[in-house]
């Protein structure tokens, strides 16, 4: 994945994407799983977030973790004992329509059955489709996020709400900004 110079306030900007690849098992278990279907380049992307604000010298991020969609974690806490690579929004991509989205999804569930249903799905794909509305994963969130907000190469995604990290990786830094 190519890397461009950016300005720390090109970067750091509200709806821009947090890539996250993090120390756990849980994490390692979702990249290996990449690994086996998407162009493995992505493949070490295991979380993404959505920078939402800036206050007293933090960023805070909007993401969907175990305790559900949360605005309250400070980006330098998103990837334990791993790193993070923020990335701009893709151009065609409506920064307030995103922002407006994933905020109005604070304190939604978390989609466990999505989950199961994005394993299920590496082995039977088309197979088995199982979740509940009102209910997220990291990369579900971001890419109805950004589908939201008019993205449309995200549109070829075969499914917005199991996507994974990696997918969204691909999507969002294979085309111009």
């Amino acid at each position: 994945m190519t890397q461009t110079r950016m300005r720390w306030d090109e970067l750091y900007k509200p709806g821009n994407l947090v890539l996250c690849h993090s120390a756990g098992i849980l994490g390692a278990a979702i990249r290996i799983a990449e690994r086996r279907l998407q162009d493995s380049r992505y493949a070490e992307w295991n979380h993404v977030a959505v920078l939402d604000r800036f206050v007293d010298g933090e960023w805070y991020i909007i993401q969907a973790e175990a305790s559900g969609v949360t605005d309250d974690k400070k980006l330098s806490s998103v990837a334990p004992g791993g790193n993070y690579q923020i990335i701009p929004l893709p151009i065609g991509a409506d920064r307030m329509k995103l922002l407006r989205f994933v905020r109005a999804q604070v304190g939604d569930k978390y989609s466990w059955l999505s989950i199961f249903s994005a394993a299920f799905d590496m082995w039977l794909p088309d197979a088995i489709c199982l979740r509940r509305g009102d209910t997220w994963i990291c990369s579900g969130l971001a890419a109805a996020g950004l589908w939201f907000a008019g993205y449309e190469p995200l549109m070829k995604l075969n499914d917005v709400y199991t996507c994974t990290p990696a997918e969204i990786a691909q999507v969002c830094t294979d085309t111009p900004r």
